[in-house]
């Protein structure tokens, strides 16, 4: 027998390794943070992250980006830039953005000195 668990939400008994509720779509407990790494990864990772979030099939995700691209006139790939700015490459990462901030609040915390002048008198 499958082991089951119950949703946090709906408390419908669900598989024990699911992460959405197929009944609520409710994110369980426990479930890995949308990230791109992973296999089935092919250029950034960013269809691959949607597809394990969905739950559908990575191919199907990656042919809707193309038609969503023919169909915006390329607008699409906006989306597709700023969901690897804001997804991280992995469970445990950071995103790319928060990298950036990160680094520019480091470099506008430093004190900055002043230039040393001699004086010849």
């Amino acid at each position: 027998m499958d082991e089951t668990k119950q949703c946090v939400a709906c408390r419908m008994d669900i598989r024990a390794d699911a992460t959405k509720c197929p009944h609520c779509r409710e994110r369980q407990q426990g479930a890995e943070p949308m990230h791109r790494g992973g296999p089935g990864r092919v250029v950034a990772g960013v269809c691959t992250a949607l597809a394990r979030l969905l739950g559908l099939e990575v191919a199907l995700v990656r042919v809707a980006f193309v038609l969503a691209l023919v169909v915006t006139g390329g607008t699409a790939l906006g989306f597709y830039l700023l969901l690897w700015l804001l997804t991280p490459p992995s469970a445990l990462g950071r995103a790319p953005i928060q990298r950036v901030m990160s680094w520019a609040g480091r470099v506008a915390s430093t004190p900055v000195e002043e230039p040393r002048m001699e004086r010849r008198v």
